[in-house]
């Protein structure tokens, strides 16, 4: 196997997860410094990436790039990457609506460069079989030969671009869109002071559900300003399919509500509780994408 040149944008905890499948497959991994935080510059050195320290030079040093970042700024690092004439291959691994991916691949393939559609299902973990990058589009085969080694898992749909954003759309609708849902039931049981009345009824069908329900909305939080993002892009993807978005767009307000837990190691219900139901939170319906 030929050794690629990938350059990762950016290592958060999620692209410096697929940067060690890469490294472990082989390949040369490199980044860019500039503007980016302590805590990736942290995660890049631990892992021994190769700094470029631009976006500009990474595009002239690797052939293939995989952007990994928030869905809002996923046009935007796309854009950059193509205003730096970067003409190789280029994953976008973002959780964003198969219309987006389109989109964007209809903008970049005229400069010469390669778009493949991906989208990750799970988490970072060390368990093999536990997270895949779906892909789909043009030299699929190719980009997952280069995660070939390590814990990450991938799986090939095709060659259509939007199939793999398709699938990480569907899969979060439930899978995050569930835990925005139960973060609202909580929230509203509290303000009308019938919560323990709830867990009460919910016992009766099983024990500990009110304890699972609690876990997952307090493991949720500190990751809340990268799901609301998602569920817009949900919203999206549902409405351009014929299916009503609204549910998800008010997934997004809930999960924006708890933006502000961005970082914190440990989280209770109160606190969410009270997040969700400060005087100042925002009542409007989220953002159109």
């Amino acid at each position: 196997m030929t050794s690629e040149r990938i350059g990762i944008l950016h290592p958060g905890e999620m692209g410096a997860f697929l940067a060690a499948s890469a490294l472990k497959s082989g390949h040369h991994v490199y980044w860019a410094s500039e503007g980016r935080s302590a805590n990736t510059q942290h995660r890049a050195a631990k892992l021994g990436l190769v700094d470029a320290e631009t976006v500009a030079h990474l595009c002239a040093e690797c052939s293939f790039l995989v952007s990994i970042c928030p869905p809002h700024a996923a046009e935007a690092v796309a854009n950059q990457v193509a205003a730096a004439g970067f003409t190789g291959l280029y994953l976008d691994a973002n959780a964003i609506s198969p219309q987006r991916a389109v989109r964007m691949s209809q903008a970049m393939t005229p400069a010469g460069i390669t778009f493949v559609d991906g989208g990750i299902i799970g988490g970072v973990t060390q368990e093999p079989g536990r997270t895949t990058l779906y892909l789909s589009g043009p030299r699929v085969d190719e980009v997952a030969a280069c995660f070939s080694a390590g814990a990450l898992m991938t799986r090939v749909l095709g060659t259509t671009v939007g199939q793999a954003s398709a699938v990480k759309m569907c899969f979060s609708a439930y899978n995050k869109g569930s835990v925005a849902l139960l973060a609202a039931i909580l929230g509203t049981a509290e303000s009308l002071g019938v919560r323990h009345e709830l867990y009460r009824l919910w016992r009766r069908d099983e024990a500990d559900f009110p304890d699972q329900v609690a876990a997952r909305v307090c493991r949720s939080a500190p990751r809340a300003w990268r799901y609301s993002g998602e569920m817009e892009e949900i919203a999206t993807t549902f409405r351009e399919a014929g299916i009503p978005g609204d549910f998800h767009t008010a997934a997004a307000v809930i999960y924006r509500r708890l933006a502000p837990f961005k970082g914190s190691t440990e989280v209770t219900l109160e606190q969410v509780l009270a997040a969700l139901l400060a005087p100042d939170a925002e009542t409007d319906t989220g953002s159109t994408i």
